[in-house]
């Protein structure tokens, strides 16, 4: 695992754009999370994941719920009702001119870059991004695309590693040209850590200037925002199209959505269906997903609150909690204890849910995720569960 730091990363509310939001009939964020049925499960406190980790019941009683209080407009093939909706409402939230459901982030990924490319073969990546590792070349099998990975174990590359790309590309005996940059933020594979924004600037500058297409892989962008405050909108501006993924944070169980320009989504639809994603109905993953992306940012950054105030009073004694540098809801906790292996049984027991542990060189390593539950708990109540845990 890569070293990780303690750091204090400063946060903005940025109630500007919030005005703009609501001016273009975009709900304002709520601080309090939606309301929770009365089972056992959605009391828990969960140390894992981005979402809400709903459960069946959860799921479908929710969804009952929604249909009751407002029937929805079924689509068809993806097409219509309230996945059309609710397309139009991240395309404004957005800021894009226009949006697209997908089954997954990997296909809506794979289809932006392949527009974005046209005849430009080749495509620019981050060595450790979703893209390059984690879709069994689909860019390369399915699009013919070829993917030129930069920053080897890295979240961020410069703009001088792609242009050494570009001039390398450009200069071989059979010339080829960079068509698409993808740069994904925040990182899985670096446990959540940024692209760094000033380097995001001046790449996205630079390939503008030159006409190469830009995607943002945001599948956990709505996290950034309630770290940094920034606007989605304003991390999507730079680049042509945008990904987001709508199960990881608004428990919408599958899907996503890809947004961008009219021109390279208007006819995505009929490619969404040659690769065999136009599912017969995609409404109830639509419907959850506005449900729980509206008021999300404000809501997560009330969850970092608690956080910020869990890791002052779990200071000292066998516990530690280490921050990605220039990250975002990942986090270490290393735990010397005897007990701590058999923390997570413990944990159960008293609401809170966590995964179990990897030996490190120095103690029990944790790896755990800031989500929504937190504000089902405040910071120095997790921490005295913890500690009297490790002493029970």
């Amino acid at each position: 695992m890569s070293k990780l730091e303690s750091q204090d990363l400063p946060r903005r509310r940025f109630f500007g754009q919030l005005a703009a939001a609501s001016a273009l009939g975009i709900p304002l964020p709520a601080m309090s999370a939606p309301s929770d049925s009365a089972s056992e499960a959605s009391a828990l406190v969960h140390l894992e994941q981005d979402g809400l980790s709903l459960t069946p019941a959860e799921v479908s009683a929710e969804l009952a719920r929604l249909c009751a209080a407002q029937p929805p407009a079924m689509d068809i093939y993806g097409l219509g009702g309230i996945v059309e909706e609710t397309e139009a409402w991240f395309a404004r939230l957005l800021g894009k001119e226009r949006a697209l459901f997908m089954p997954t982030g990997t296909l809506a990924n794979q289809l932006a870059l392949r527009a974005l490319a046209g005849n430009r073969r080749r495509a620019a990546v981050q060595d450790v991004s979703h893209v390059y590792n984690d879709t069994g070349d689909a860019s390369q099998t399915l699009s013919g695309l070829t993917l030129l990975p930069l920053a080897p174990d890295r979240a961020t590359f410069t703009w001088a590693e792609v242009e050494r790309a570009v001039a390398r590309t450009a200069s071989g005996r059979v010339a080829a040209s960079i068509g698409a940059i993808s740069i994904e933020s925040p990182v899985r594979r670096r446990y959540g850590e940024l692209f760094d924004r000033a380097e995001m600037t001046r790449v996205c500058t630079e390939a503008r200037r030159r006409g190469i297409g830009l995607h943002l892989d945001g599948a956990r962008m709505f996290i950034a925002s309630a770290y940094t405050g920034i606007a989605p909108a304003d991390y999507a501006a730079p680049f042509d199209t945008v990904y987001v993924s709508l199960w990881k944070c608004f428990n919408s169980v599958n899907g996503a959505i890809l947004a961008g320009p009219a021109a390279a989504l208007d006819g995505m639809a009929h490619t969404r269906r040659m690769f065999g994603g136009a599912l017969f109905n995609a409404w109830p993953f639509a419907m959850l997903a506005r449900r729980y992306a509206e008021g999300f940012v404000g809501r997560f950054a009330s969850a970092i609150t608690v956080f910020d105030q869990f890791q002052k009073a779990a200071t000292g004694g066998p516990l530690r909690v280490e921050r990605v540098t220039n990250g975002t809801n990942v986090f270490r906790m290393i735990v010397n204890d005897a007990k701590a292996e058999s923390l997570p049984e413990r944990m159960r027991a008293q609401g809170v849910v966590m995964p179990a542990p990897v030996r490190g060189n120095d103690g029990a390593v944790f790896v755990l995720n800031v989500n929504e539950t937190w504000n089902r708990t405040n910071g120095p109540k997790l921490a005295d569960q913890l500690r009297r845990a490790l002493a029970g």
